[in-house]
């Protein structure tokens, strides 16, 4: 199993944990709805591992509601074709980089292409307790992810500019506190 446990109802999934060359992807759990969010899906090489471990956390296939792209990068988007079929989740993804995961490619490139159910166009959305905000640091499309005092900034390593409210950044490669 390639879990690790952040804080409450945040989990960091696959990835790093795995192999070094692959990237992190990010669970997150909303204890009064009931359901979990998935946060980027790695590259999608170790997805059999990603897989194992959703199942394992999740205790079966129907609580994955939502996998939010922070980007259409390979390596926050690569393994969504493979998690899609099997938990057939709401894919949530920024205009443009919406319409690059359905093609399958994204910065010269290629993937296998997935489905996005919803397209977010503004600047700043809000999904159940997620704060989604357009950053458009890494492509015109890139996102951050704000829950409760954890910011997912995806393929965006370089964050410096934060809220007093952020006590963790959690990208592709690693989460950190904001006091390291």
């Amino acid at each position: 199993m390639s879990i690790a446990k952040i804080q409450r109802n945040v989990y960091v999934i696959g990835g790093k944990l795995i192999d070094d060359n692959d990237t992190n992807a990010y669970l997150v759990y909303d204890d009064e709805k009931n359901y979990y969010t998935l946060i980027d899906t790695t590259t999608g090489a170790n997805i059999r591992y990603v897989i194992e471990s959703l199942l394992e956390i999740l205790k079966g296939k129907d609580k994955l509601k939502y996998v939010i792209l922070t980007s259409c990068k390979f390596e926050n988007s690569g393994g969504l074709y493979y998690i899609y079929n099997l938990f057939k989740p709401i894919t949530i993804a920024h205009f443009p980089d919406s319409i690059m995961i359905r093609k399958g490619e994204c910065e010269n490139r290629l993937y296998t292409p997935s489905p996005i159910s919803l397209e977010i166009k503004q600047k700043q959305y809000i999904l159940d307790n997620l704060l989604i905000l357009l950053s458009k640091n890494i492509t015109n499309g890139n996102i951050v992810v704000k829950y409760n005092d954890v910011l997912f900034s995806g393929s965006n390593t370089k964050i410096t500019q934060y809220s007093k409210y952020i006590k963790y950044i959690c990208d592709v490669n690693k989460c950190r506190s904001v006091s390291d």
